[in-house]
């Protein structure tokens, strides 16, 4: 971490340490300049809805379901799962995949959730031992993410989101579903990504090199959760499948997601930190950045936030400004195999 002092960008609390960044005469930093050139936030929203909305019409009734939602537990994957089923009225099968830290009441709203939509779902947890591998080595070894993943999370979640939407992407070929939809914000993935049309046979082809050094990391299991078969790829007639991201197309404040999905029984986690409404390993994951890496690994998302009036500047700042102490997190650490000595 630069032991330079850190200023903040004047509108949306990018920090000088943020990769890339820079500041005009009034402290302006580059992104916010960049945004001002940009459509209407509004009319790109409405492109980016119109988008999804077409896809998911034409992806109607092809499948078992519709569609396979990436339900954590938490708000937004929560309310991404309430408008798929009450808004566009799509036959979900929303999935959790228990890395080992899911909060209880985490896992509690996903059921609460699940039987309040009436929609069938799926509890997988991987095996501990590897999940545990697959953290330590993602923090110790490294070369896991590339430069533009570091900006936007830390190495835990960044292995833990590989792992989950490859998983997806299994489950849709499993059960024959077009669509796959994730609970990501602005911030958390590009903005234009509201729908990700998925050539999965050259998608497979591109991560080829990735195998050995995953297998490497990882250990054996590697290509069961980062990797498709063939003979699974060969499910879907045309190797496609079209991922939606339905955050990404309207705009709200954390407390009207959370007035939305609390009438469905959802209650906050409260062993999760402050940016995780479901995972305990979260923490981790942000004290870890921050000493590798010199930055909040949720400002991008914050900064979006503030930038497109969604989050108050004070309450950004707060947020981006309070590391988790890593010796605080020592059972989270024992449990993956990791201690302060590996940094």
């Amino acid at each position: 971490m630069s032991a330079e002092p850190i200023s903040h960008c004047t509108r949306c609390v990018l920090p000088s340490t943020f990769p890339g960044i820079a500041f005009d005469s009034s402290g302006l930093c580059s992104f916010c300049q960049a945004a001002e050139q940009e459509a209407p936030v509004a009319t790109a929203r409405q492109q980016l809805r119109t988008r999804m909305e077409e896809a998911i019409e034409s992806s109607r009734g092809q499948g078992e379901y519709d569609c396979i939602v990436a339900f954590s537990g938490g708000k937004d994957s929560t309310y991404t799962l309430q408008q798929l089923v009450r808004t566009y009225h799509l036959r979900c099968l929303a999935v959790t995949v228990d890395n080992g830290f899911v909060a209880e009441q985490a896992r509690e709203n996903c059921y609460t959730v699940t039987a309040a939509l009436g929609v069938d779902f799926l509890f997988f947890r991987p095996a501990p031992d590897f999940m545990a591998q697959m953290y330590r080595n993602s923090v110790v070894a490294g070369g896991v993410q590339s430069p533009a993943s570091i900006k936007r999370a830390s190495a835990l979640c960044n292995s833990c989101i590989s792992l989950i939407n490859n998983l997806m992407v299994k489950f849709a070929l499993q059960h024959e579903a077009p669509l796959i939809a994730g609970g990501y914000i602005g911030g958390q993935v590009p903005k234009d990504m509201a729908v990700l049309d998925l050539n999965l046979i050259q998608q497979e082809w591109i991560r080829a090199p990735q195998r050995d050094r995953y297998t490497q990391l990882f250990g054996p299991a590697a290509g069961q959760f980062f990797f498709i078969r063939q003979s699974l790829l060969q499910k879907q007639p045309s190797g496609r499948v079209t991922v939606i991201n339905p955050m990404l197309t309207v705009a709200l404040r954390e407390s009207e997601i959370l007035a939305s999905i609390q009438a469905l029984g959802w209650q906050p986690a409260r062993d999760t930190g402050r940016h995780s409404s479901n995972c305990r390993l979260n923490d981790l994951g942000i004290a870890i950045h921050y000493r590798q890496h010199g930055f909040h690994p949720y400002v991008m998302e914050v900064a979006e936030q503030v930038r497109y009036g969604l989050m108050d500047r004070a309450e950004a700042l707060a947020k981006v400004q309070e590391i988790p102490d890593l010796a605080g997190l020592s059972p989270q650490m024992e449990r993956i195999g990791i201690g302060l000595a590996d940094f």
